[in-house]
């Protein structure tokens, strides 16, 4: 995998003091409805303020969990593009003490107490050094039974450039899932969809039998973000 130049990733809606089948289930908007007024402290945001999540977007990982029971509690899994880490938070909750879980972010995080819990400060586009730091935690030849994505691109505003430098993160996460995802098992990921959308379906479609698209109720409604799960690593 070689080196891409986009040289940070974030994600939204951080609540800490530190700033082919394919089966489509999101809810089209119509025409004449326009979208709510953004709110950058939400229902959402509260929620997770007052239930002591780092980020809103965990409501987005606990509906997903709902309808497709992605996360076992026997688990590895690998969560890439974490920070803040409300998704390892709501992981932990499932696998306990029972699985290991790796995190992967260009930015560092408050670290867990737990010891099941591992941290990777790295850039998903440099596999060659990523490799050997995975496998310090997970052993040469192991691989993950899950790997999550709630990552995004540091935007730019100008809808093209961040849907393509998204597109261009989620491939490099599906190029990781190759060599770290066991076999028959999943990979969930969030993408801004736009025109390059199916250039991240044709890597999909190479190494997973079948995906499927879901857009969460806590995503914004004026958001072009989608969850895409790839099912069944060939």
């Amino acid at each position: 995998m070689g080196k891409f130049e986009l040289k940070s990733f974030t994600r939204r809606g951080d609540t800490s003091k530190k700033r082919k089948d394919t089966t489509v289930y999101s809810t089209k908007t119509t025409k004449n409805k326009k979208p709510a007024a953004y709110q950058m402290h939400d229902i959402y945001f509260q929620k997770a303020k007052k239930e002591w999540y780092r980020a809103r977007s965990v409501y987005k990982l606990i509906e997903l969990q709902d309808k497709f029971e992605l996360i076992k509690t026997w688990m590895n899994i690998c969560d890439v593009g974490c920070a803040p880490g409300s998704f390892i938070q709501y992981i932990k909750k499932i696998i306990k003490d029972t699985g290991q879980i790796v995190w992967i972010d260009l930015k560092s995080v408050d670290k867990y107490s737990q010891n099941n819990i591992n941290t990777i400060v790295h850039s998903i586009f440099d596999f060659d050094t990523l490799r050997s730091k995975v496998e310090e935690f997970i052993w040469e030849g192991k691989k993950f039974d899950l790997i999550t994505s709630d990552i995004w691109p540091n935007t730019t505003w100008r809808k093209e450039v961040d849907q393509y430098n998204s597109v261009e993160l989620n491939i490099a996460i599906v190029e990781f899932a190759k060599h770290f995802l066991k076999p028959g098992w999943n990979l969930l990921l969030k993408v801004f969809k736009w025109e390059d959308f199916g250039d991240l379906l044709n890597a999909i479609n190479k190494d997973f039998v079948k995906f499927t698209e879901y857009k969460p109720k806590a995503c914004r409604d004026r958001s072009f973000e989608e969850y895409v799960i790839c099912y069944w690593k060939k």
